[in-house]
């Protein structure tokens, strides 16, 4: 079973042709980027992988599962960062995260497990009491990307993920 599959994926917009026959499969535990140019349909298809929009034709599953069929389960097994997200005025980056924790039905110890885990991989810590949207792209990046891993998901599915982000010279 495949983590991601698209068959024969179309998405019209009235007379605007968004996604035109896609088809690809990743393998679990594969690391993908979907790349194309400007509205080639890119944002389109992974709305549609993150149930948020649906196919004109063709089919998308996440683990085996239709994404128009069972969107609920799907929602379970994928984490999605979209490009550009809401921060909340007057919540700090902590409060932002214990939000969405709360929200995906995370209580006590093991909510504050999770948000403390999930800052510590993205390394929000040190902006923990920093109001969320008052970070730079590349910080509110991260804090997407901390919401997108509370639930552990199986699959990760990010648009424009490092749109802002800045590395470190040195690399090789």
């Amino acid at each position: 079973m495949s983590a991601l599959k698209i068959n024969n994926l179309y998405r019209y917009f009235g007379n605007l042709q968004a996604v035109n026959g896609v088809t690809f499969e990743i393998p679990h535990g594969s690391v993908c980027g979907f790349v194309g140019s400007n509205g080639a349909g890119k944002t389109t298809t992974m709305r549609i992988l993150a149930t948020l929009d649906y196919p004109t034709l063709g089919t998308a599953e996440v683990c085996g599962i239709n994404v128009v069929h069972h969107p609920a389960e799907v929602r379970k097994l994928i984490g999605w960062m979209p490009d550009h997200f809401g921060n909340y005025e007057h919540m700090t980056v902590l409060e932002y995260l214990d939000f969405y924790a709360r929200a995906l039905g995370y209580k006590g110890k093991e909510r504050r497990q999770r948000i403390q885990e999930v800052m510590d991989f993205t390394d929000l810590v040190p902006l923990a009491d920093r109001f969320s949207n008052k970070l730079s792209k590349g910080m509110t990046q991260r804090l997407g990307l901390g919401r997108a891993l509370l639930h552990d998901p199986q699959v990760l599915i990010m648009d424009e993920p490092a749109a802002g982000l800045i590395l470190k010279r040195g690399w090789s």
